[in-house]
């Protein structure tokens, strides 16, 4: 299968470079959420785009399409054919109001993937955007997350690559390690900040290192990579765009899903939760320990777990694709405490019959 750097080469070769047409060859672009509203009237809170960027000057371009579906957003872009200054780069700033092109509402709360291209098609500039930082968004959980199979063909992606996260606060330090185009091992490293359930970062690929007998210390070379874009949909589940530049434009994206999985392929949903967890919630009321044991399953798309001694009981929806739980109710005493719908490895993320938010932490099982 391909390594990383070759799906990469490869996304990027659907199109053309972007300044080969439509767009000049010295035009900057980048994209955000804008501060305007809309003037689609049925709502007026749909999110308008701000394009900025430079451009030659007498040559600023113009919105001239979009499209939305579901929560992908593509703009299109066109300059004058004729008159630009290209020894001039000035600067622009153009509002992308794509619910008004289109009539399909963007209300603030999505996620979206905002692509922009040239009139021929030619990508410039794409981000993932977050519309609500105020919420309490997944923490990633730390450790290595793979690649998923593609939803469409059940295809494997880029096998043997993966992304190692780091999370302290809203502080990520991630690491990609893949193949480059010869199949030669290529390590990627950069810094991000959280940003609700976004993070995007430049790459930087480490380069000539020593090897772990030689005798010398000199450090590796760094080189500017792809740039990873992130949107958290779970303390476990992510999706990843990789996007190749050619230093002023965005020139290819590969979007993988990644996902913390056990080591152990085939373990049961119930095994991956079963052990010991402490329960900690926002309302002042001490942390509580739970040892929880596997159940015999009513179904192939549920498990159930049991802690006998606090007469406490976990009972999960189960992904009958992944064999990996979705959605956790802990009854407590006989009564229902709380249903947990962000489910990983090490938390289960959810909030209580009062409304509080509250935690089940892993912890580590006793040797």
């Amino acid at each position: 299968m391909l390594g990383l750097a070759c799906v990469l080469a490869a996304a990027g070769a659907l199109a053309p470079p972007a300044n080969a047409a439509g767009a000049p060859a010295s035009a900057v672009v980048r994209v955000r959420i804008g501060s305007l509203a809309s003037s689609f009237k049925p709502t007026q809170d749909s999110v308008v785009f701000e394009l900025t960027g430079t451009s030659p000057a007498r040559c600023a371009p113009s919105v001239t399409a979009a499209s939305v579906v579901g929560t992908d957003v593509d703009l299109r872009l066109q300059w004058p054919a004729t008159g630009c200054m290209d020894s001039r780069p000035v600067p622009f700033v153009l509002n992308a109001d794509a619910a008004s092109i289109t009539g399909k509402t963007l209300p603030r709360g999505p996620v979206y993937h905002v692509s922009v291209r040239d009139a021929d098609g030619s990508l410039l500039a794409f981000r993932v955007l977050e519309t609500d930082v105020m919420r309490n968004w997944p923490t990633p959980e730390n450790g290595f997350w793979w690649p998923q199979a593609d939803p469409i063909n059940g295809a494997s992606v880029a096998t043997g690559s993966g992304v190692g996260i780091e999370s302290q606060g809203r502080q990520l330090a991630i690491n990609v390690f893949g193949f480059g185009d010869t199949g030669t091992p290529v390590w990627y490293f950069a810094g991000a900040r959280q940003n609700g359930r976004v993070a995007a970062a430049t790459l930087v690929e480490l380069q000539h290192g020593d090897g772990l007998f030689a005798g010398s210390g000199s450090q590796p070379a760094a080189e500017p990579g792809p740039r990873i874009e992130l949107e958290f949909v779970s303390t476990s589940e992510a999706r990843a765009w990789f996007v190749q530049t050619d230093g002023s434009h965005d020139v290819g994206v590969r979007e993988i899903r990644l996902a913390r999985t056990p080591f152990t392929r085939n373990a049961s949903a119930a095994s991956r939760v079963a052990g010991r967890w402490v329960l900690v919630s926002d309302a002042e009321t001490a942390p509580r320990q739970f040892s929880f044991s596997e159940q015999p399953a009513p179904s192939a798309t549920s498990a159930s777990l049991i802690d006998t001694d606090a007469d406490a009981s976990l009972a999960c929806r189960v992904d009958a694709a992944t064999q990996a739980p979705t959605l956790c109710s802990l009854t407590i005493d006989g009564a229902p405490f709380a249903d947990f719908d962000n489910v990983g490895l090490d938390r289960l993320v959810g909030r209580a019959s009062d409304g509080t938010s509250v935690q089940l932490l892993r912890v580590p099982q006793k040797q």
